[in-house]
């Protein structure tokens, strides 16, 4: 199949579109909205096409500069030789609240890379793109979609995520982390005081919507999935059996020391964290041990 007619087939059933930005937007039907100049590409909740927006001259061969591969579609402003470039993967990313968290987060290192690569537009939020058939813009097909573990063999994916990313799919993957660790934290709250699940959903909801604050914010649907996979979760696997459970194994495996021995406080001079510490590697042996 030609990478055209795959464009065409992955188009929201009734995508948004616009023919001056400036105007805001509005949603039509795929035939119609083909017909104005920019459109989205992406139905909600999928990520079928990774999309680079290049605000500068030459933008079109940029990914060889970088020794990048060819995107799968490159769509060029002739008056100002700005572009879009669309790389379109195989299987798409989902991004509802039962998609895998691995793909989303792999997807995001690799787009984090690839914009710094080709100095995109790190402020592009790539809901909307130019429309590679309208006679405005200069389109150049290739005719291959990419997996994911293609792409990463032309950059090197940082070992360590940034402290908090807030742009491109990794807002997703902050969203999610940071939502987690607050659910963690109040789930048993909510249970412990008789709030059903429907509230809990609710106030996991509230609560994302708050996270939400990156420059260029995630759009309602994508907040309310990673809601609802945080919510859906955390309400399931949490309980004060598993509460008891888990402390229990961190316990087992050397959590917090405690605060007394039966030979007093032996810490005090040396302090806690240098006691423990040494007491651990074996330089510190307490009196009772040989006994």
């Amino acid at each position: 199949m030609e990478i055209s007619s795959v464009f065409e087939s992955r188009l929201p059933h009734r995508p948004y579109c616009s023919d001056d930005l400036t105007h805001g937007l509005i949603i039509r039907p795929a035939a119609m909205a083909l017909q104005h100049r920019h459109i989205q590409p992406n139905a909600p909740l999928e990520v079928a096409w990774l999309v680079f927006d290049l605000d500068y001259s030459g933008a079109a061969f940029a990914w060889e500069r970088e020794n990048l591969p060819p995107p799968s579609l490159t769509v060029v402003n002739p008056k100002n030789a700005h572009a879009h470039l669309f790389y379109g993967l195989s299987t798409p990313v989902g991004m509802s609240d039962s998609a895998r968290d691995a793909p989303i987060r792999f997807a995001a290192a690799i787009q984090a890379v690839f914009l710094a690569k080709l100095q995109a537009d790190p402020g592009y939020a790539g809901l909307i793109a130019k429309n590679p058939f309208h006679d405005d813009w200069r389109s150049l097909w290739v005719q291959h979609l990419y997996d994911l573990g293609e792409l990463a063999e032309y950059v090197d994916l940082p070992k360590r995520r940034s402290q908090r990313e807030v742009l491109g799919l990794g807002r997703n993957c902050t969203l999610f982390d940071e939502l987690r660790a607050w659910a963690y934290r109040w789930v048993m709250e909510y249970k412990r005081n008789g709030a059903s699940s429907e509230l809990w959903q609710r106030a996991v909801l509230g609560q994302a919507e708050k996270l939400n604050a990156f420059t260029v914010p995630l759009s309602f649907n994508e907040v309310k999935a990673v809601a609802k996979s945080v919510a859906k979760w955390t309400w399931r696997h949490f309980s004060d059996e598993s509460f008891s459970s888990i402390q229990s194994a961190r316990g087992k495996r050397g959590g917090r020391p405690a605060t007394t021995t039966r030979d007093g406080e032996p810490w005090a001079e040396q302090g806690l964290a240098t006691y423990y510490r040494r007491l651990r590697s074996g330089v510190l042996v307490p009196e009772h041990a040989s006994q």
